[in-house]
């Protein structure tokens, strides 16, 4: 069954809206530039208004110090850690080896099919492939998924992301076969507050892509 990430949670009742739909995994944006950025106390509130256990919590962060990433991770109870800016190898294996059972998801921004390459140099527990844009993630913007197909990527830890909407969520399924799917702006009605008709939607949508088989 492909997973449902749903990033940029910046209230409570969204956190438990989504839970509700069914989705899988919730961001919270740790970014100080990003228009859905959630101070790390509020993060924690919405953490505990979702009541449920099956979700998991993922942090993202932009090329920020690694003592900071430990700390929020500890304080929030992340399940997993998202790295959208440029940190290194280095840097994974490093925030690997400070947090405890927390995993880590590197991100990809994809301009053309020159940036297409394998992360296998990057100790992650999955990648993230995001359309490429001059900030750093939410442009709603579409990644050409047709680059990726037939592609050798390690598809059973991928995550697509780029634009993804109710709308094309099944065509990028059919095309990249991930192993989860995370959307933003296409499920808000406003930057940061999201649409709970539309994550319904979404989520269904995914569900039904193995019956479309």
């Amino acid at each position: 069954m492909i997973k449902v990430k749903i990033c940029g949670i910046t209230r409570p009742e969204d956190a438990r809206a989504a839970a509700e739909a069914g989705a899988d995994y919730l961001g919270l944006n740790f970014y100080p530039r990003s228009r859905r950025l959630v101070p790390p106390g509020k993060a924690e509130k919405i953490v505990r208004s979702a009541e449920s256990t099956r979700i998991k919590w993922v942090g993202v962060f932009v090329n920020e110090k690694i003592d900071r990433v430990q700390k929020i991770a500890g304080e929030v109870g992340l399940s997993l850690i998202q790295l959208h800016g440029e940190e290194s190898p280095e840097y994974c294996r490093d925030l690997a080896g400070r947090v405890d059972r927390v995993g880590i998801i590197k991100v990809f921004r994809i301009r053309g099919e020159e940036d297409i390459k394998s992360p296998g140099i990057f100790p992650a527990d999955f990648f993230l492939f995001d359309t490429y844009s001059p900030g750093y993630g939410g442009s709603g913007r579409a990644l050409d998924w047709s680059m990726l197909k037939g592609k050798k990527l390690p598809r059973k830890r991928l995550f697509l992301s780029g634009g993804l909407t109710p709308g094309n969520v099944r065509k990028a399924i059919r095309l990249v076969r991930p192993y989860g799917v995370d959307v933003a702006s296409g499920v808000e009605s406003s930057p940061g507050k999201k649409d709970q008709r539309k994550m319904v939607e979404f989520i269904k949508i995914v569900r039904s892509y193995h019956a479309d088989r």
